[in-house]
Parts: C-alpha cells; structure tokens; sequence
C-alpha cells in the first residue's frame, strides 16, 4: 500500500516534457519501473516488452510512456487484489480455526462415547465369564447328585441282601422255632422295609426338589445368557445401523443443503431485484415529498381543507367578482381537486412501499439466518464424515488384528485335541440278543435304572434305521438318561444340548457368524457335531441328545438337519450342515469348502420331549423320519447278577451286526411289509385319509430285523411300528369317526394271528383306546 501511495504522488511526464541534465533519462525511469513491477508481481503480469536501444525520437518517447502506463495501471490493479486476497485469507484462517474447535470438542464426545463401550464390552465380558463359571458349578451339582442318587440305590441294594441274608441265617438255626416266631419275623421285616421304602423315598423327593431347583436355576441362567447374546446382538445391529444412517444422513443432508442453497441464492436474486425496484420507487417517492415541501400526507390533507375553504370562499366571492376572477377560481380549483388526487396516490403508494419494505428486511433476517443454518449443517456434515471415516479406520483395525485367526476357535482346537484315533475298539459285535442283555444289566447295575427289554430292543432297532429318536414321556423317567447310559455300556460318547424356549432359526442350534469381529459363535450342538467327526471319534457311534427338544418348534430350529437327513440318497452319503454363505480362512480342517459342516453316519440325534403344557406338538415330517419310543411311567423292578464290561465298540461293528440281522430276517420284514399294505393300507385311507410312503418301508426293512435279532418277536417288532408310527398320525384329530376306529381295533385283534401267532397287537390296541377315550367313548 505504501508503494501504491509513492506511485500516486510521482505525476508521470508526459512525451513532450524538457529534457534535463539532472534528472534520469524517461528510458532509464521506464526501465527501473518494469524491474521493480516485474520483481513485485511477477513477469506473468507485466507486458512484454522487447529491450530496445535509447530513444532518439518523441514517437519512441511516445511508446514508452505508453508501455510505463500499462506497469504501472497493472502494478496498481494487482496491489488491490493483493489486498481483497489478503482479507480473504483472513476470513478463511478465521473459518479454519473455528471449524477446528469445533472438530476437537466433537473428538473429545466421540472418545468418551467409545471409552463408555468399551466399558460396556467389559462389563459383558465379566458377566458372561460368571455365567460360564455358574453353569460349571451347576453341572458339578448335577454330577454329584446323580453319585448320590446311585450311591444310595447301591446302599439300598446292599442293606436288602445283608438283611435276606441274616434273615436266612436266623431260619436255619432256629427251624424248630419257626412256626412260633413266623408272624413276630414278618412283621420286623415289613417295618424295616417300610422305613426303607420311606427314607427312600423322603431321598428320592428331596433329590427331585433338589433337581428341580437346578433345572430352574439352569433355566434362568439359559435365559440369562439368551439375554446377553441378544444384547450383543444389538449392539452390533447399533453399530452397523449407527454406520447406515451416518452414511445416509450425510447423503440426505448434503443433498439437502445444496437444495436450500440454490433455493436462497434464487430468494436473494428475487430480493436483490424487489430492493432495486423498491429503491427506484422510494427515489421517486423523495421526489415527490420534496416538490411538496417535505410536507406529511397529513399536512398536504390539512393544506387540502385549507384550499378548499378558500376555494368556498372564492367561489361565494366569484357571484359578485367580474368574468376574470371567476375563471382564476376554476382553474385554482381545478388545480386543488389534482393537488389532492396525487396526495391520495402518494399516500396510498408510499404504505404500501414501507410494507413491501418491512417484507423484504424480514426476507433478509430469513436468509442472513438460513446462511448460518447452511454453515451449520456443512460443519455438522463434515463431523459426520470424519466420524464415519474413523469407524471405518477402527473397523479395518479389527479386521487386520484378526487376520490369521480362525473363526471357528472351539473346532479348530479340536483338531489338535482329538486327532489320534483309539486302538481298542471291537471289530465285531456280540449277538444282539446279548447285547441288549448286557446293556440293560449295565443300567441296572451302575445307575439303578430299570429298563424294559422291548424298549431297548426297539432302540437299538431304531439305530439301525434313522439317525433322528424321540424318547416321550412324563417328566423324571429317564428319558435323557436312556441314550447316556446306552451309550456308556457300548462305549461310546454322548454330548447333552439344552433346548431353548425361544429357539426359532437354525442360528439357534448351530450358531451364527459375526462379519464385524470375523469370528463364529459355535453352539454346544456345532462343537459336538464337530468333534463326532475328529479321528477320536468318528469310528465309534456318537449320541448328540437334545434336551426337551419340543420347547420350541423343532421345524424352525432343526430344520437343517432334517433336511440334510432327508439329503441321504446312499449309505455311503454325508450330507451337510451350511454354517456360512462363504468361507473364512483359515477354517477348521474337517469343514467342507471352509463353511460347511458334514453330518457323518455315526451320528445320532436324540430328543426327548415331555407332553404337558408348557410344550409344543411334533410335526408330521419330523415323526416320519424318527424312531419314537413312549417310555412307560413305571417300570418293574429286577435283580442283575455283577456284570463286567465290554470292550468298546465301533460304528462298523454295530453296522455289520444290523447288516446280519436284515440278511438273517428279511423274510420276516417284507412279511410284516406285506400285512400292513394288505390289512390297513385301504382302510387307513378310506377311513382315515392316512397313508405312508417309502420312508416307512425303508425303516422297517430295518428296524424289524434287529429287534427280532435283539431277542424280540415279529408280532412285537410290527405292533411297534404300528402304534408308533401309523396310528399316532390319529391323535389330536376329531373329526374321526368313532366306529371306524373300534372297527379298526377288532380289525387288528383278528387279522393280528395271520402275521404272527406268538403275540398280541398290544400295544395298537392301547393307542386306539386311548384315542376313542380323547373323544369321549369307553
């Protein structure tokens, strides 16, 4: 600026000047100040200009002044854009650092924000790690009041026979003092098992409270961790919706404010051109006020009734004044009545200009005020960016801290933990007959169990035949101990998964994948079918039991599975589970393609199912492809002589014994086979509209072999699958008729002896009473 005031106040010399001696040449001046421009502004913005040589004419002298003109008009514009560029810089390092306040407040929020989850994670971390530790100590209740249940039946066991045994003593010595000391030796033995029988059972109702107690206490902690995975679950969704609607509401409101602004940059030009109107109207406005003297509406109204008094006052005088004042009187009342027109005009114009005039400065509050919305929003808009670009940065550091991890942790520590197979493992199978014999001696004997023999041998039938059992019955007969303690006498491994009431997708029972954390949340069910599957165990058979498996609805959870059961085209197939769309690497040696996770032969599932209130019905497709067993509430009791073990066995073993059976039995099943179609395929149909497919004879080419291998007969095999299997398609159905099923029943008792004439169809017979009793009939 200060060379911009020197270069005003040196006038410049015009071509025609004197010359004199003192002074430098023009050319030299014009020289110095095309050097100081061009090392001011730059060369870019002086003409260009050729060197020439010293000026010896007044055109030469002309150019040159011409061309300093130019520098120095050049140099002056340049000095004042210098000046607009340095305010702006201002404005702008102004803008900066507020923005960059502003950005580290919403830093400071964003961090407290993220250090409150991590608290939060913690804090479900702690909670989950005491649940886990609860549910071990749980499970070692469980375990030790099993101990004591078997404890005390060993007790009891041992005490009868040293009481038999002193009672047998006490007889042989004192046989000549028997007849009189008969009833006194009755009596003793009565009241001593009576207070046996009522410890007992005092023992039996405390463990069944104390069982019941856990079972509620498991329950709640089931619930509870239900309720932790739900939370985490949405808190995932939070973060991801979090992400969704920054992105979204970044979008929306950028899209938004470029709306807004072009909306007021066209309400600023419409009022920039009502303003220049309303400018031009109040100038003529002026104008007017000032050709009135700067006189108020009021007082031209006032001026007004003062001329036309007068004009009453002339014209009165005008009667009697000669022909010229009449004429001056006209036209000074002509000129009254426009004088007070115009008045009225302008006065109705100029409030209607201050009211367009208060519109347009409120226009200008609005849009001064939407400007400042505007900057708001654009700041808000980019804190959102910001944002979302550092959840992207801390999403893309989990996702590196996790490379190389597996995200199955559980399985792939399985593949270390169970990758040597056992040696000991029986190649051949005893007789079935004494199989079962043995197992059921083994139940007894170790657990104080008691087992009926058609209930085992339809077990081990139904082993042969499906992969998929349901045991039914009321609470506390052993139902989920059946598999478990089968599974024991033969050797093999059972792993127990709790139901959950509020099971409703296959992620429930297999577990789910966490893209965020790249990790799957294996279930007990996925573990288990996983380590069936390790060298350890995959030639041995392996019992995976589904603990009250209809507190929710086994066609949602299990869907999958029996699906992939129904996959089974060849005994030699292994159908397979999907965990994940695509694979995540590295992934668990035994999963197929990285995400899919195979269901071997060896593997059966067994779910047991209380029919009361709090329970849900089996569907049709899920009884077609089960073995189901109705457990009886009672059992008999019975002695067993000591037992000893025997050697494992293995899946191939169980596998060619059942092989044997069918080969040795075939006869007997397409027999059975035949009865079926021949005596209620027709009449379940027509009555009934009940029919069966191949699935049905495909179990049954099975299953009735190896119960008669098992010790069972063909009327006992067949009667099962009947009431099982056909007539259980009858229950819960009322519009049947009662005479067809009575007839059905007479039916049944009468063509029974065509089948087999070493047995009875008992157990039928019971399921169509029970049905006719349902609807009301003796």
């Amino acid at each position: 600026m200060a060379r911009n005031r020197r270069a005003r106040r040196t006038p410049p010399k015009r071509p025609d000047a004197p010359k004199t001696t003192k002074n430098p040449s023009l050319a030299e001046m014009v020289s110095q100040g095309m050097t100081s421009a061009t090392f001011e502004l730059g060369s870019e913005a002086i003409p260009s200009a050729q060197p020439a040589d010293p000026p010896h004419s007044e055109k030469d002298l002309a150019d040159l002044w011409q061309q300093a003109t130019q520098v120095t008009r050049a140099y002056q514009d340049a000095v004042k854009g210098l000046g607009r560029r340095e305010g702006a810089v201002t404005a702008r390092e102004e803008e900066i650092v507020r923005r960059r306040e502003q950005l580290d407040s919403e830093a400071l929020a964003f961090d407290m924000r993220r250090h409150e989850l991590a608290e939060a994670e913690s804090a479900l971390e702690q909670e989950r790690e005491a649940l886990s530790e609860r549910a071990a100590a749980l499970d070692g209740r469980d375990r030790t009041l099993l101990d004591r249940e078997s404890a005390l039946a060993v007790r009891e066991e041992r005490e009868k026979e040293l009481i038999i045994a002193k009672a047998r003593t006490e007889l042989a010595a004192a046989r000549e003092r028997f007849d009189t000391a008969r009833h006194d030796f009755d009596e003793e033995i009565a009241r001593q098992r009576s207070r046996l029988r009522e410890e007992l059972s005092a023992e039996r109702e405390r463990l069944v409270s104390q069982r019941a107690e856990l079972a509620e206490e498991w329950r709640r902690i089931r619930h509870q961790k239900v309720e932790m995975q739900a939370r985490e679950e949405d808190l995932q969704d939070t973060k991801e919706l979090y992400a969704e609607r920054t992105t979204l509401a970044v979008s929306s409101a950028t899209e938004q404010i470029r709306a807004e602004a072009e909306h007021r940059r066209r309400l600023y030009e419409a009022a920039r051109d009502d303003a220049d109107m309303h400018s031009k109207r109040i100038a003529e406005y002026e104008r007017l006020d000032r050709a009135f003297g700067s006189q108020s509406p009021v007082d031209a109204l006032a001026e007004l009734e003062r001329l036309r008094d007068e004009s009453a006052e002339l014209r009165r005088l005008r009667l009697s004044a000669p022909g010229e004042q009449t004429l001056r009187l006209a036209a000074l009342e002509e000129e009254t009545r426009q004088l007070r027109d115009r008045c009225i005009t302008y006065a109705a114009h100029n409030e209607r200009l201050q009211r367009q005039l208060s519109a347009h400065e409120i226009t200008a509050v609005e849009v001064e005020r939407l400007s400042v919305s505007k900057e708001a929003l654009e700041a808000e808009v980019r804190a959102y960016r910001e944002q979302v670009e550092e959840q992207k940065r801390d999403w893309q550091g989990l996702v590196e801290r996790r490379e190389g991890e597996t995200a199955f942790a559980a399985c792939s520590a399985m593949d270390e933990k169970y990758d040597t197979a056992p040696g000991d493992l029986a190649e051949m199978a005893p007789p079935l007959n004494e199989l079962v014999a043995h197992i059921r001696a083994f139940i007894r004997q170790q657990h104080g169990l008691f087992y009926e023999m058609a209930d085992l041998r339809s077990f081990l039938g139904g082993l042969a035949a499906t992969q998929l059992h349901l045991l039914e019955g009321i609470s506390g007969i052993g139902k989920t101990q059946l598999p478990q303690r089968f599974a024991e006498a033969i050797g093999a491994t059972t792993k127990v998964v709790s139901v959950g009431a509020d099971w409703r997708t296959p992620q429930d029972l297999m577990g789910y994948y966490n893209a965020f954390e790249r990790r799957f949340y294996e279930s007990e069910f996925t573990k288990a079918l996983y380590q069936a599957q390790c060298p350890r165990f995959s030639a041995q058979p392996f019992f995976i039991v589904l603990d009250e498996m209809n507190l929710s609805h086994p066609e949602q959870y299990f869907n999958d599975v029996l699906s992939a059961l129904s996959r089974e085209v060849s005994r030699e197939s292994r159908p397979d589970l999907v965990l994940m769309s695509s694979a995540v690497e590295p992934s668990p040696r035994l999963l197929r393609e990285g995400r899919l996770l195979p269901v071997p032969k060896t593997v059966f599932f067994v779910g047991t199912a209380n029919q009361d209130e709090t329970t849900l019905l089996f569907a049709d497709k899920t009884y077609d492809r089960a073995n189901l067993i109705e457990l009886p509430a009672t059992y008999e009791r019975f002695t067993v002589p000591p037992q000893g073990s025997i050697e494992p066995l293995s899946w191939k073993a169980l596998e060619t014994a059942f092989d044997a059976a069918e080969v040795a039995h075939e006869r007997d099943a397409h027999k059975a086979a035949e009865f079926l179609g021949s005596t209620l395929a027709d009449r379940m149909a027509t009555d009934f509209q009940i029919s069966w497919g191949g699935r049905l004879s495909a179990q049954l080419s099975r299953y009735v072999p190896v119960v008669m291998a098992s010790g069972g007969s063909l009327s006992e095999a067949t009667d099962q699958l009947v009431a099982r299997k056909i007539l259980r398609k009858l229950q819960g159905r009322y519009e049947v008729r009662v005479d067809h099923l009575k007839q059905l029943r007479e039916d049944l008792a009468v063509k029974w002896q065509k089948l087999s004439a070493d047995g009875t169809p008992d157990r039928s017979v019971a399921a169509l009473d029970s049905i006719i009793r349902k609807l009301g009939h003796e």
